[in-house]
């Protein structure tokens, strides 16, 4: 028999945790998962089987060492089915369901706890040299998204980076994303950040996080401001087409990271998310081409090297030729 993907019930969890208030998982939607993964949830205690069953007025309904048990009050007389998941439903226990989070994303120093009803605090992610503390939130919508940002600073110093990972769609004021990068804050939903990895259905992948860049960053040779979307490089703002902002800010984030290059592939896909057209290889050249001559050809920068600081390999991408400590994101 072939069951649905576990990733996708992990998904489903994250949703329903998301709702105001919790609600429980019914027999109906964790059908077609696999019964070994099912009880895997019920051993960490992430799914907790209700214990007011349902009366049809003529028995009584009780579950035995994961059997259901129908008993006739009159009679006495007693019926047994071997799988009790076709009347249940199952709470979705939070603290187990960070306890799993944090386990299996490798994140380490105080966690999990509970900030408020709507944060909790996961542990902190270490990469590259930079850290982030790493907090799931619920319910971020606009009528509750300062008061999440009040009590993640009020419990948290706020010289620490703080990644908020949301359990569900997020709508943000623009007061509130504008305070984000003063306050060393980032946002990215738990859903997008699933690996979907088997042996570690709960892991996170934090490294697509952009984690918080330190105050002093804000000197950096090349800011990118992904509100106002603009580029600084050294203090002059780079006259960059609105199509190829994305790409720009993409090569950023992966030399601030690792110094890597971003494939010809996922900066065509960028491409293609900016503009709502389809983009191909040849797009991808001349989107490179006009980003190095947003640097060559500015008459206020001095020194600028023959490849507009952006290297380009052959079937492979390109990459932003700066450390990471000259690069910053300010919003």
């Amino acid at each position: 028999m072939t069951f649905a993907n576990a990733a996708e019930l992990i998904r489903l969890l994250l949703r329903q945790s998301d709702r105001h208030p919790i609600r429980a998982i019914g027999a109906a939607e964790l059908d077609p998962y696999d019964p070994r993964f099912l009880r895997s949830l019920r051993n960490v205690g992430i799914l907790v089987a209700r214990e007011d069953l349902p009366d049809d007025g003529d028995s009584i309904f009780e579950v035995i060492d994961g059997s259901l048990i129908v008993v006739d009050p009159e009679t006495g007389e007693c019926e047994r089915h071997d799988d009790a998941l076709d009347i249940q439903t199952f709470d979705i226990d939070i603290a187990a369901l960070c306890r799993a989070i944090r386990e299996q994303s490798g994140l380490k120093g105080p966690g999990p706890m509970a900030i408020s009803t709507r944060v909790w605090r996961l542990g902190r992610y270490e990469q590259h040299g930079r850290a982030a503390e790493i907090c799931l939130v619920r319910r971020l919508q606009e009528e509750t998204a300062q008061e999440i940002l009040d009590h993640v600073r009020g419990a948290i110093d706020t010289e620490t980076p703080v990644a908020l990972v949301s359990l569900g769609s997020n709508d943000l004021p623009t007061m509130v994303t504008r305070q984000l990068s003063g306050l060393r804050m980032t946002v990215s939903r738990a859903e997008d950040l699933l690996r979907d990895d088997p042996d570690r259905p709960f892991a996170l992948a934090l490294g697509r996080v952009r984690v918080p860049t330190d105050k002093q960053a804000l000197d950096a040779r090349l800011q990118i401001d992904r509100i106002g979307r603009r580029a600084i490089f050294e203090g002059v703002e780079i006259d960059i087409e609105p199509r190829d902002f994305d790409a720009v800010a993409l090569l950023a984030d992966e030399a601030l990271a690792a110094g890597g290059w971003v494939s010809k592939e996922s900066l065509a896909a960028t491409l293609q998310a900016s503009t709502k057209r389809d983009s191909n290889p040849e797009q991808v050249d001349r989107c490179i081409n006009r980003l190095r001559d947003a640097f060559r050809k500015n008459t206020r920068l001095k020194a600028v090297p023959s490849n507009g600081f952006i290297d380009r390999k052959s079937k492979v991408g390109a990459r932003l030729v700066l450390a990471s400590s000259e690069i910053a994101f300010i919003g």
